[in-house]
């Protein structure tokens, strides 16, 4: 009787938990749109230099533009006609031209690319190279960079949301910020929704999509639950949104319907460099301790992939061997051995150690289970869960000995798995987050030289263990037949 209650009582919170659902969700709306797309969040702020964030990135896709764009592994031009780089002693040149009609001036350009030089932001330590910006008529600029600078190096990260191009008027008289992109900020209600409109004022020279591959408004519901997203994807309200791992059994899951992204993130547990107890035998300690193909099985049903070092392995065989493999396994005697040898052993053993992440229902599942592992190995961890804000300012100020994270990368270039996250320069905020020092790895990086330099860096970053390695986990989106309708909307998820 007692099984029989408890399960009645049950559904009826379920129940409840609809019945408030659709009295929130489904009143008469004022707002019209063609698609509506689900974000777990807000974006921290609309400012581009700021875009460092799953959700930022995404929204920079709609509503801005850079002088360069992505496509798959290559960089192209996207405001720009033409462009030459010179090679020069005294500071190397990028001269551009810019193409026609796309509503930007030289002058938006040299303030927007100012800004990188004048500004504190996260990531200004990637645009080091840029000294200078020199305008030479309305339509061509000359930038003036550091004599070191790899034109691949450059046109990459002039193609990242941090170097977007706005309309100076526009940001200095009225605080916008307005690009030349396909879409346009109409209005954004905190905590609710951002309406996107498609802008009817481009008549671009450049390559852009056709009217018909995207819908002319968009309606981004920021809804942080998943089930909630889903209670709106049945009512037909939203038509998109990313699955959890308890979602991916869906019925309406189906092939046609799931749009699966991969290798383009990696989760890891950052382990604190500033606790001299954690010393390689501690690291390699908990790599070893956990069993990553277990979980993936198990707990992410089969929806992700191992890594090599801070890269997924899907990324990484496209670029080099397909047969490498992961050095780290499940092996609990070998990481009692290696913790054995660590340097506060035994003592370490005795201490508490604070294992933080994110308190959202995609990662407590995940977080138990890593949590329980280095429990079976002898440590004592007690579980903190924060919300997002807190959990990265937090860890940005060396709080925490171990941090459950996730690292999407901004562009398809292997150096972005390995620049933010390893540079001694980049410590905390800047996307080191395991406050990682290592000065042969930063002279690597500073560097850049080629594809294999950043495989053989791979593998010393693998070797050295400043993460616990776990797995790249795969992006899969339930889309409605209308998302389906628009071919151009995939890009942008």
């Amino acid at each position: 009787m007692a099984k029989v209650a408890r399960k009645s009582s049950r559904m009826r919170t379920i129940s409840f938990l609809f019945l408030l659902l659709s009295l929130t969700f489904c009143q008469k709306e004022d707002t019209s749109f063609d698609v509506a797309i689900a974000f777990p969040s807000d974006p921290p702020s609309l400012d581009p230099l700021f875009a460092t964030d799953l959700v930022s990135q995404k929204l920079a896709k709609f509503i801005y533009a850079s002088l360069y764009q992505f496509k798959g592994n290559s960089v192209e031009r996207r405001l720009v006609a033409t462009d030459t780089f010179l090679i020069n002693p005294n500071g190397n040149r990028l001269q551009i031209e810019l193409s026609k009609n796309i509503g930007l001036s030289a002058d938006d350009v040299q303030f927007s690319l100012q800004r990188l030089i004048d500004s504190n932001f996260p990531r200004k330590e990637d645009y080091s190279w840029l000294k200078k910006i020199n305008k030479l008529s309305d339509t061509k600029i000359e930038l003036i960079l550091d004599p070191n600078s790899r034109e691949s190096t450059v046109k990459e990260k002039l193609a990242l949301p941090f170097s977007t191009i706005l309309n100076q008027k526009e940001f200095q008289t009225n605080g916008q910020f307005i690009s030349s992109s396909e879409y346009q900020l109409k209005e954004w209600k905190k905590n609710e929704f951002i309406l996107l409109v498609k802008r009817n004022d481009r008549k671009m020279e450049v390559p852009t999509l056709s009217d018909e591959s995207l819908p002319k408004s968009i309606l981004i519901r920021i809804l942080p639950q998943s089930t909630t997203s889903l209670f709106l994807f049945k009512k037909q309200k939203i038509d998109a949104f990313k699955l959890t791992d308890f979602l991916l059994n869906l019925p309406e899951a189906d092939e046609r319907h799931t749009i699966v992204k991969r290798g383009r993130s990696v989760q890891y547990v950052a382990i604190n460099h500033l606790n001299p107890c954690f010393d390689i035998h501690f690291r390699k300690a908990l790599n070893y301790a956990i069993p990553s193909t277990l979980i993936i099985e198990k707990l992410l049903g089969n929806k992700a992939d191992l890594v090599i070092g801070p890269v997924p392995l899907p990324f990484y065989h496209s670029l080099y061997s397909p047969t490498s493999k992961p050095i780290y396994y499940f092996d609990l005697a070998k990481a009692k051995e290696h913790l054995s040898h660590s340097k506060c052993f035994p003592k370490i053993v005795d201490e508490e150690l604070e294992f933080r992440m994110k308190g959202d229902d995609e990662n407590q599942a995940k977080g138990r289970a890593i949590v329980q592992a280095l429990a079976d190995l002898g440590l004592k961890i007690r579980l903190k869960a924060l919300e997002k804000a807190p959990l990265y300012k937090e860890n940005g100020q060396g709080k925490g000995d171990l941090t459950l994270l996730t690292w999407y990368a901004d562009d398809p270039s292997v150096w972005n798995f390995l620049d933010p996250l390893f540079h001694p320069q980049k410590k905390g905020n800047g996307g080191n987050r395991a406050h990682y020092t290592n000065t042969f790895v930063g002279s690597i990086l500073d560097q850049k030289e080629s594809s294999q330099k950043a495989r053989s860096l791979i593998h010393l970053i693998e070797e050295d263990a400043p993460w616990i390695f776990l797995w790249s986990v795969q992006e899969n989106y339930l889309v409605s037949d209308k998302f389906i309708r628009y071919g151009g909307l995939s890009d942008y998820l």
